[in-house]
C-alpha cells in the first residue's frame, strides 16, 4: 500500500477539492486531486494529476496553488483546509507556513475536524 495524506479543501462558492499527497519513498512524492465543483457539474466529480516532486512539502504546495488557481476562477475563494487522517508527511504548522506564504487569509489549517 501506497501512503497517502489527505487534504480536503473547501472554498466560499461551494467547490470541494479532496486531494492526496502520495509519497511511494522518502525521494519521491506526488499530488493528485479530486474536485467536485457544484458550479460546473452537480453530480459528478473530476481527478486530476497534479505532478511529480522531490518532497511531500513540494508536493502540498502544488495542491493548494492548483486549488487557489481553480477556485479563484470561479470568483472563490479557500476558506477551510482540514487533514481528515492526520498529517503523516506535512505537519500542519508547514502546512499554515505554506498557507501563509500563499497569502491565503483567516484560514486555520485543520486536523480530523
Amino acid at each position: 500500500m501506497i501512503p497517502i495524506q489527505e487534504v480536503d479543501i473547501y472554498s466560499d462558492n461551494k467547490i470541494k477539492i479532496s486531494a492526496h499527497v502520495v509519497v511511494p519513498n522518502q525521494s519521491r512524492a506526488a499530488a493528485e486531486v479530486v474536485i467536485y465543483d457544484p458550479n460546473y457539474n452537480d453530480l459528478y466529480s473530476s481527478y486530476q494529476t497534479i505532478g511529480q516532486y522531490s518532497s511531500a512539502k513540494e508536493a502540498y504546495e502544488a495542491i493548494i496553488d492548483a486549488s487557489q488557481k481553480y477556485i479563484s476562477k470561479s470568483g472563490g475563494s479557500i476558506n477551510r483546509i482540514n487533514n481528515p487522517c492526520n498529517t503523516e508527511f506535512v505537519t500542519q504548522q508547514e502546512q499554515q507556513d505554506i498557507i501563509s506564504s500563499k497569502s491565503i487569509a483567516n484560514v486555520q489549517v485543520q486536523v480530523n475536524a
